[in-house]
């Protein structure tokens, strides 16, 4: 794997609660977050600067969280959308204070009124992850929020919503128009290609956000990426600014998605080494499947190691968190990139191999792949790939007449979780600049 795998991938968000009869606080702290609070409040009333909120219901009603909410989390999920659709173009301000030092500050943000007050800390972190995690063209909203609320009869009541923005109204307005001439970019590159289906949509999308984005060392390095690199969690980020964390890759591989027409929603976990890591469950063509972009971005070309996996063999090399909503166990294999394309090698031959490799440098391909079924067939694969001279033969016997021929491969990279080989060309024969693909 690369070495990208390491590092703070994922964010935690920070939840800031105040209750204003009695005054009962509670703070919960993590990853990325500042030590504030919210100043107490007066009697809860929204902005009234904020104009009446529009209808924007078929744009929010099959996000996969929403329709996994309850009535009443659905109402207010409706409420922090609009108010986010009506003031795009708006500066608003949360005021708020150090815990610590009690300095006040405002911030860039939004202060909502919830039709149906919240009953816990679970209900207001339900609400926020469900909110930013179906919509990741939102991506200037900041990973810390808060809520405040009154005890009455005994009971808590939170009936007040506030979001951080990373970017100001001018911030947000330039950025969106960078953004659209990205995508509009791509739709067009879509369509000129001529491809249909959810399968095509997704390996299109997928290939050119690879091509698009490289890992963010320099934000992973950090112990609070977030403060210090917003955008490479963002789809923004590794679209626009062309470099992001796992989360980034992520929401800019579901922002495609959805463009595309097909549901996809991001997954929370952790790697190996127990780092906190991002990827995306997406559906295709009426079944859904594990898809990590970011894994399949290596140092050398796109490889699709990790594109459409049951969660049998997402977990051989992840493990999922508590806090997702709406992850299914994923047994559907049919569109797994190496079965779809005809790359799975159930039965080792050398002849089986120089076929599937002839057959992807005729389709343009810029890296051969190989996924075997068996341990015994991907070690004796690695064995034909080794013997270079034998297998070269073999590849450009087939290719004969076509004008094309294996490349004098120097390297090539394999998978022990998942029986995969990749063989790359030498860099100068990669097409774009200093061996990295062009856009």
């Amino acid at each position: 794997m690369p070495d990208r795998h390491g590092g703070r991938c994922g964010r935690r968000h920070g939840i800031l609660l105040t209750i204003v009869a009695g005054i009962v606080a509670v703070c919960l702290l993590t990853s990325g977050c500042s030590l504030i609070w919210p100043i107490p409040p007066s009697p809860p009333v929204s902005d009234p600067s904020l104009p009446p909120s529009r209808d924007y219901s078929s744009e929010y009603s099959g996000g996969w969280c929403y329709q996994r909410l309850t009535p009443a989390l659905r109402a207010d999920y409706a409420a922090v959308y609009g108010a986010l659709r009506d003031t795009f173009d708006q500066d608003h301000s949360v005021l708020i204070a150090d815990s610590e030092s009690g300095i006040k500050r405002k911030y860039t943000g939004l202060r909502v009124e919830l039709p149906q007050p919240l009953g816990s800390r679970e209900e207001a972190q339900k609400l926020f992850l469900a909110l930013t995690w179906d919509n990741p063209q939102f991506y200037y909203i900041a990973n810390t929020y808060s809520y405040e609320g009154y005890r009455a009869g005994g009971k808590d009541y939170y009936n007040i919503f506030c979001l951080v923005f990373s970017m100001n109204a001018d911030e947000r307005g330039q950025a969106q128009q960078q953004l659209d001439a990205v995508l509009a970019e791509l739709d067009s590159g879509w369509q000129a290609a001529g491809l249909k289906g959810d399968f095509e949509a997704e390996l299109f999308y997928h290939d050119r956000l690879l091509e698009l984005c490289t890992y963010d060392t320099e934000a992973a390095a950090q112990d609070n990426p977030a403060s210090r690199f917003p955008q490479a969690f963002t789809a923004y980020g590794a679209l626009v600014e062309g470099k992001a964390v796992c989360e980034g890759y992520s929401r800019a591989m579901q922002l495609l998605l959805h463009r595309a027409g097909m549901e996809c929603t991001l997954v929370n976990g952790f790697d190996k080494n127990n780092t906190a890591h991002m990827w995306n469950m997406v559906t295709v063509n009426g079944r859904n499947y594990h898809l990590d972009p970011t894994w399949n971005d290596s140092e050398q070309q796109p490889q699709h190691v990790y594109f459409n996996l049951t969660s049998e063999e997402i977990l051989r090399t992840h493990t999922i968190d508590n806090e997702n909503i709406g992850i299914d166990t994923c047994t559907a294999q049919a569109e797994n990139y190496y079965l779809r394309t005809k790359a799975y090698v159930s039965r080792l031959s050398l002849d089986k191999m120089a076929d599937i490799a002839a057959m992807q440098l005729s389709q343009g391909k810029n890296a051969v792949e190989f996924r075997f079924a068996t341990q015994d067939g991907y070690l004796r694969a690695q064995r034909f790939v080794n013997s270079k001279t034998l297998f070269f033969d073999a590849v450009n016997d087939r290719l004969k007449g076509s004008g094309l021929t294996l490349w004098d491969y120097e390297n090539y990279s394999t998978n022990d979780d998942y029986f995969t080989i990749v063989i790359y060309p030498p860099a100068e024969e990669l097409p774009g600049e200093e061996g990295q693909p062009s856009p």
